[in-house]
């Protein structure tokens, strides 16, 4: 939460896309990485070792970055081997706390025109699918789950990637 503010605090401050390009280009390359260890059964359960910094600096990023929460801390929690199902539950369930505050210092810095009508169909968007995202990640093989996972982050960062350098 203390990165979120911070990013949130910068994102009002400065132009932060300069580093769009690079934070996709790395989601790209732990997405074909998940993906391929989702495809050769590679995973191996072991307790994350760096998660203090990771939420530190995937807080930052989702607030200065527009998003990255998601993408950046549960790939690197997936790389360093965590359960991919205790993952996806911990990570959004944490989201939902960085959300909350970085909501709150937009409304500090910027007041309530910080929240649009994007921004409400964002929200419900997201509290009507986080069920859905729960029973699949609750009924689906690990090493499946994984390759989805990868596949999803390595389309969507290349998208990203694309319309940042075109």
């Amino acid at each position: 939460m203390i990165g979120g503010v911070l990013g949130a605090y910068v994102l009002t401050a400065v132009d932060a896309s300069a580093a769009k390009p690079f934070v996709l280009a790395y989601l790209t390359s732990l997405g074909l990485y998940l993906f391929y260890r989702g495809i050769m059964h590679r995973h191996t359960e072991r307790t994350p070792k760096v998660v203090s910094p990771l939420g530190f600096i995937g807080g930052f990023l989702d607030a200065a970055g527009g998003g990255g929460w998601g993408g950046i801390v549960t790939s690197n929690l997936l790389v360093q081997g965590s359960n991919p199902r205790k993952t996806i539950g911990t990570v959004n369930t944490a989201e939902f706390f960085l959300t909350v505050t970085i909501s709150a210092t937009f409304i500090a810095t910027l007041g309530l025109r910080a929240f649009t009508v994007a921004t409400t169909g964002l929200l419900l968007g997201g509290v009507l699918a986080a069920p859905f995202g729960a029973w699949v990640a609750k009924r689906v093989n690990p090493d499946l789950l994984l390759t989805f996972v990868g596949a999803l982050l390595t389309t969507v960062s290349l998208y990203g990637l694309y319309r940042a350098l075109m």
